[in-house]
């Protein structure tokens, strides 16, 4: 599935901004399938597919949510209607609190719980996560949307007795470069170097690299590499009770015209 997202935004002309991240259930957000992937999509399974596109490090992040479970469709629908009426509030509110607060209370209102935890976030050339967030949940003194603002919104919502945020947990398959600098060391140079060149700041995952590296190698190179601060992790997220997650996305703009959403 990941691979073929990533390689229809290829054949578009554009280029994946962010590793494809296929959340099962409670598994929220950051897993990215390698190529040992063994696990397999059940009908009942609600399935997170989050996707992004960049071309020239501008980015375009959008998310659907797919089930074939007639339990949690209306999960999938309030978590859309939650999404519709935030980007309702930005077209007349550019008060980022009050994004949060149309979001909790749609889910609420459909008996339903927002991620209090996770939230949406503006973008820059580069930079997936930049300045900016938006919760999904009400929160003061937050600054607002401007013109020529560039952001994500994705609300994520869960069931009514879940926990109602995400924990990390052990498995990391998506890295970002933090910064570039020489180490002395060839190895580690070479690699820093092959992800500058491809990716700048932008996620990768080891699968991309399999091709040069065998699996155990590149981790460990990656591990060293984030042990000198010149890379970072993204631990797999996960719902503190092990209740499914819904998400769905849009990135979005504002300009002298208003609200234009971009996916």
């Amino acid at each position: 599935m990941a691979e073929k997202v990533e390689s229809e935004i290829v054949r578009r002309g554009g280029q994946p901004a962010f590793p494809t991240g296929v959340g099962v259930n409670e598994i929220t957000a950051h897993y990215a399938p390698q190529e040992d992937e063994t696990g397999v999509i059940q009908e009942s399974d609600v399935v997170k597919i989050d996707y992004g596109v960049h071309i020239d490090g501008y980015v375009a992040d959008t998310s659907i949510t797919l089930t074939e479970n007639p339990q949690y469709q209306s999960l999938l629908e309030a978590t859309e209607k939650a999404l519709q009426a935030a980007i309702d509030v930005v077209k007349h509110d550019r008060r980022i609190g009050e994004i949060g607060r149309a979001i909790d209370s749609t889910a609420k209102r459909e008996g339903f719980r927002p991620i209090s935890n996770l939230s949406g976030h503006t973008v820059q050339q580069y930079i997936v996560h930049a300045g900016k967030s938006i919760p999904n949940v009400y929160a003061p003194n937050l600054p607002m949307l401007k013109n020529d603002d560039v952001f994500a919104i994705e609300p994520f919502l869960t069931l009514a007795d879940a926990a109602g945020y995400i924990v990390e947990g052990s498995q990391e398959n998506i890295f970002s470069l933090v910064v570039r600098r020489k180490t002395g060391n060839k190895e580690l140079d070479e690699l820093m170097d092959l992800v500058w060149d491809a990716r700048k700041t932008l996620p990768f995952t080891p699968r991309w690299y399999s091709g040069r590296y065998k699996e155990g190698r590149l981790l460990a190179l990656l591990k060293e590499l984030e042990k000198r601060r010149l890379v970072r992790s993204y631990g797999t997220l996960i719902e503190a009770s092990g209740k499914p997650v819904a998400q769905f996305e849009h990135t979005m703009a504002i300009d002298e015209k208003g609200l234009v959403i971009l996916t």
